[in-house]
């Protein structure tokens, strides 16, 4: 159990009339906290402001938001400097109805967690996928962020809830790959990279954009674009991403399995070089 802080106070209930609750009407970032620092702090704050524009929620300043999250990690007294932190920021408490009051204030949550620890073995030699029954559905509109409604999400993780599975993965009513249940996804083929196009579902992670930057700056190109489920057994080799645990190879995802992650090696090696220290186990 995880101690919540609001308003630089431990956080114990929440109102039963809270929009977060009746409606998933707010947003939440899940970041990583390395050496004492917010990792990728940036690319957090930048999808966490546009969620808010999208949402038409009043924008808390970036001085503001790193404070509270500075200050739930040392009030946490966490032995270790590597930690998650979890913002949530919902449209707060309103009239009934799906409709808000004009002078509604916004709520913010503040937590802190211990890190989540990966097997040096996975990163070695790669972990399994299995495809979940569970479709995204397309709302262009939230497509990308990472808005207090889960379900999906949820339903997805609940198929696979005490496998060997590490991920599930996901797709659109078109047969389309999205994205895992809680990462993004690359794939390669000869000396291309691939990942899917999320304009109209699924989260766009802060991994994935710092892996497609780092991939830039060192002149590699990746190409965004829609990938069938049935052209995944044409990839040479397969990762996943995310904010917590960097890159991770796959070896399988139901009958299909992949012998190789030369190349995803060399990308991980490229992450670390940018401050993803886990690419380097």
């Amino acid at each position: 159990m995880s101690n919540w802080y609001s308003n630089n106070k431990n956080f114990k209930n929440i109102s039963l009339e809270d929009r977060g609750l009746l409606y998933g009407d707010g947003l939440f970032e899940t970041i990583a906290i390395r050496d004492g620092k917010l990792r990728l702090w940036e690319y957090h704050l930048s999808r966490l402001i546009r969620g808010c524009e999208v949402l038409s929620l009043k924008t808390p300043s970036k001085k503001y938001l790193h404070d509270k999250v500075m200050n739930a990690f040392h009030e946490s007294k966490l032995e270790q400097s590597s930690a998650i932190a979890k913002i949530i920021i919902t449209a707060g408490k309103s009239k009934r109805g799906y409709g808000r009051n004009k002078n509604t204030v916004p709520s913010e949550f503040f937590s802190i967690y211990p890190a989540i620890k990966i097997r040096e073995s996975d990163y070695k030699n790669g972990i399994e996928l299995t495809l979940c029954k569970t479709r995204l559905a397309v709302n262009s509109i939230t497509a990308g962020l990472k808005t207090l409604n889960r379900l999906e999400q949820v339903l997805a993780k609940i198929e696979f809830e005490g496998t060997h599975f590490f991920e599930g993965l996901t797709m659109d009513s078109e047969d389309n790959i999205i994205c895992g249940t809680m990462s993004n996804i690359f794939f390669i083929k000869g000396e291309g990279l691939y990942t899917p196009c999320l304009k109209r579902c699924g989260v766009k992670g802060v991994m994935r954009k710092h892996l497609l930057v780092s991939l830039k700056k060192a002149n590699i190109d990746v190409n965004i674009q829609p990938i069938k489920i049935t052209d995944m057994e044409y990839f040479d080799e397969i990762f996943i991403t995310n904010s917590q645990f960097g890159i991770l190879p796959v070896n399988q995802c139901n009958e299909i399995k992949w012998n190789s992650s030369k190349k995803t090696q060399k990308i991980m090696s490229i992450m670390a070089l940018n401050n993803i220290i886990e690419c380097s186990l």
